[in-house]
């Protein structure tokens, strides 16, 4: 048996969890990196901003990085590595956070938050990536589930650490961004140490050193049903496979515009609840503590979410949980709204608005990337992310205007709106691609030595 079927039909092994154990810590850091914006901001001094529409554009610049990056860095993935990637996402998340730290103003804020967001999003599409490639066929929903917690554990976890910092240093937010980048690079040192290129990637490239990267990898999972110098059979790769253009071809374009609808509009909703919650919680209650408190719950709700997902998942396919789990996080968000007047039940209704919310970008990492071909998963799910986050830019931007007209709870109300598009749009996916047995659930009969590339056009 090769060993691309072997980790797609064997229990997983111990040192596979070891280094899904290393993904998941490196993407709780990433998860504090991401929000920890949305708990600085109520600390800020007054006089650090000469509007409130400046404080949009401050929520959104480490999104607008994202975008960049998933759209720009992630698909190089697909050419030099998902690891290497991986490295790369993260030295420019370090100079991010550092460079946040020693910030004078709110325009050098907002250049090293865009920087920061452009290490987080090229590396994200390759960390989804590498934990499916990495996880059994049965166990990889489960596996999603358990990794996708890292968010908002870095978020819950980083955040509660960072408010005691705050608090510890007499109000000096610097202190949270400092704390950032002493994890970050810690999780430089994790990927260097503990987490292996992908083997369907290796495979693919069909060089001696990857081949022996290969073999270093077999002696690691110690299993004797592995023949090291057997290698699966590869389908033909265009060369179009590994550029945003294989995402349109032969007929892919439905589920590709499909997924962007979707991921557009999960984000949207989403980036506005965790980013805008801790402050217009604190406008409306007078209280920064209450806005950390509530921003901290939310995240509690994203990670039981995660895990739902996995659990869940052994009921119901992925794909049906993902437009179910949207279709009740846009009725959480109105709920929440509707009491929002009362601090205290809207509080507690925060952690269903995060439940729901992150079962579907859990299982929406989930669905995407089996829906490719190998050498077009990284640029599928990067592009994807970056779509989404493209549109997810203007909302905070967007309530930073609109707080002079509406009040914080209507802004809840129209926060709905696209989790139902998106509801709809993610239906509609279910239905085209439910019957279709997913590439990375291929396997192929395996062939003896390692098989020439065969290219088209």
């Amino acid at each position: 048996m090769d060993v691309s079927t072997a980790i797609k039909t064997s229990p997983i092994s111990r040192y596979q969890y070891k280094v899904l154990a290393a993904c998941l810590l490196v993407i709780t850091i990433d998860g504090f990196d991401v929000f920890v914006m949305g708990f600085v901001l109520p600390h800020l001094p007054d006089g650090f901003f000469d509007s409130t529409a400046e404080k949009g554009y401050l929520l959104s610049a480490g999104l607008a990085g994202m975008a960049a990056g998933s759209i720009f860095l992630a698909p190089l993935a697909d050419r030099i590595g998902r690891r290497r990637l991986i490295l790369w996402g993260l030295v420019l998340n370090l100079i991010g956070l550092a460079a946040s730290a020693m910030s004078p103003n709110v325009e050098a804020l907002i250049a090293a938050r865009f920087l920061t967001g452009i290490g987080i999003g090229g590396m994200a599409a390759s960390l989804i990536v590498l934990v499916q490639e990495l996880s059994s066929e049965k166990r990889r929903n489960t596996i999603m589930g358990v990794y996708s917690i890292g968010f908002p554990l870095g978020s819950l976890v980083g955040g509660g650490i960072g408010a005691l910092l705050v608090a510890a240093f007499d109000g000096a937010w610097q202190v949270m961004f400092i704390f950032g980048a002493v994890i970050t690079a810690g999780a430089v040192a994790v990927t260097l140490v503990m987490i292996p290129e992908s083997v369907d990637f290796l495979i693919s490239k069909n060089t001696p050193e990857a081949d022996a990267q290969i073999r270093s990898f077999i002696a690691k999972l110690n299993n004797p049903a592995i023949d090291p110098n057997a290698r699966p059979a590869l389908a033909p790769i265009v060369e179009d496979n590994t550029s945003v253009r294989g995402l349109f071809a032969n007929g892919m374009y439905y589920r590709t515009l499909l997924t962007w609808l979707m991921y557009s509009c999960l984000m949207s909703a989403f980036y506005f609840a965790n980013t805008w919650t801790p402050q217009l919680v604190k406008e409306s209650s007078g209280s920064a503590e209450l806005g950390t408190t509530a921003g901290l719950i939310l995240s509690l709700g994203g990670l039981v979410g995660a895990l739902v997902f996995g659990v869940w998942t052994l009921k119901i396919s992925a794909g049906r949980l993902l437009w179910t789990a949207m279709a009740i996080a846009a009725v959480s968000i109105v709920a929440f709204a509707a009491f929002f007047g009362h601090p205290g039940i809207a509080i507690a209704l925060t952690v269903a608005v995060g439940l729901f919310t992150y079962i579907a970008i859990t299982a929406a990492a989930a669905v995407v990337p089996p829906l490719y071909a190998l050498r077009a998963r990284s640029t599928a799910i990067g592009w994807m992310l970056g779509i989404g986050r493209l549109f997810s830019i203007s909302a905070p931007i967007a309530v930073g205007y609109a707080l002079a007209v509406f009040a914080p709870q209507t802004l809840y109300y129209f926060a709905a709106i696209p989790m139902v598009v998106g509801a709809l749009a993610t239906y509609a996916l279910w239905k085209h691609t439910r019957d279709e047995v997913a590439p990375m659930d291929i396997v192929a009969e395996p062939v003896s030595g390692y098989p020439p590339l065969v290219k088209e056009g």
